[in-house]
């Protein structure tokens, strides 16, 4: 079968080639894959592997053969899941039930391809906040997928959610989201103006994070679920005494899906998705033919929001 394999010295690190069948366990369903989106932590990975790896984490399809234990989508169910495998962008795929969620009617297989991993992080660092009702929020890095299901999510949430991006342009698709105020500072010196903040979302880390941390409140909370300007960041170790209970959090995807299953996560935010409460803001749909050309422009950082692309039937 077809399916999007790593090759660093290609364009985007990634082309389209063969793999072998998936072969489903029996807590796994096997998917055949409509839709999947791109994320740049998987796309980084790629950088790393060996050549003919396979790829992918989100995907959008129906249910081809149910799991044989009987749990999980019946054949025939539009589902959505999150590949841990990372083996996803592929003609076909077998999904644990345990990450896989029913696809509602009403909810196209390219918006829901984008919910396992910007959306998942987005909700699930969000609920690692406290009393957020009526609270401030800081968001960085919003224009992320990641970011702008987090602005969105703040605002159902009730919070004020304060969306930091580095570029002007970015302001009006921040406040369409739902941004409280919209911060446009990519080194972390304004972000006092809003502050103290009970939750940061951190996306960027490096020294945004740095200056981030001198605006957490007493007993707040900073979840870093990435660190696109930079592994290290410098601890204000004595303002940090001075917030009580105030922590820093680590964020891993993997490890979060543990606590809850990512069918669990995905079934609230499809839901809110169908209702029209939450957008999936896909600024790039392809076939996936253009995986190479789409995944560069994305790490060149050309578009904000998802790309997905689309699996034609093939062989």
């Amino acid at each position: 079968m077809r399916a999007v394999l790593t090759d660093p010295g290609r364009p985007g690190g990634v082309f389209l080639g063969e793999a072998p069948e998936p072969q489903p366990a029996p807590h796994e369903a096997l998917v055949r894959v409509t839709a999947f989106s791109l994320n740049r932590g998987e796309l980084n990975f790629a950088r790393d592997r060996l050549p003919g790896a396979p790829i992918g984490w989100d995907v959008a399809g129906t249910v081809l053969q149910a799991a044989a234990d009987g749990t999980g989508p019946a054949v025939g169910t539009r589902v959505v899941g999150f590949v841990k495998a990372a083996n996803g962008w592929a003609e076909r795929v077998a999904v644990p039930t345990r990450e896989l969620a029913a696809n509602p009617d009403g909810v196209e297989d390219a918006a829901a391809a984008t919910l396992p991993v910007a959306g998942l992080t987005a909700l699930f660092a969000l609920e690692r906040g406290e009393r957020l009702l009526g609270s401030r929020v800081l968001i960085t890095g919003a224009t992320g997928g990641v970011g702008l299901f987090a602005v969105q999510l703040a605002r159902l949430m009730g919070a004020d959610g304060i969306a930091q991006a580095r570029s002007e342009r970015h302001r009006a698709l921040l406040r369409e989201a739902g941004a409280s105020d919209v911060l446009i500072d990519g080194s972390g010196e304004g972000l006092t103006r809003y502050g103290p903040y009970r939750l940061i979302v951190d996306g960027v880390g490096g020294q945004l994070l740095s200056k981030a941390m001198l605006t957490l409140r007493q007993d707040g909370i900073i979840v870093i679920y990435g660190i696109t300007a930079g592994f290290e960041a410098a601890l204000p170790a004595g303002f940090m005494i001075g917030t009580g209970r105030g922590r820093i959090e680590g964020f891993n995807l993997y490890r979060e899906s543990e606590v809850e299953a990512a069918a669990s996560g995905l079934e609230r935010l499809l839901a809110l998705v169908g209702r029209g409460r939450l957008r999936t803001h896909i600024q790039v749909q392809e076939n996936w033919t253009e995986v190479g050309r789409i995944a560069r422009s994305l790490m060149d950082r050309r578009f904000s929001g998802k790309a997905v692309l689309h699996v034609d039937a093939g062989h």
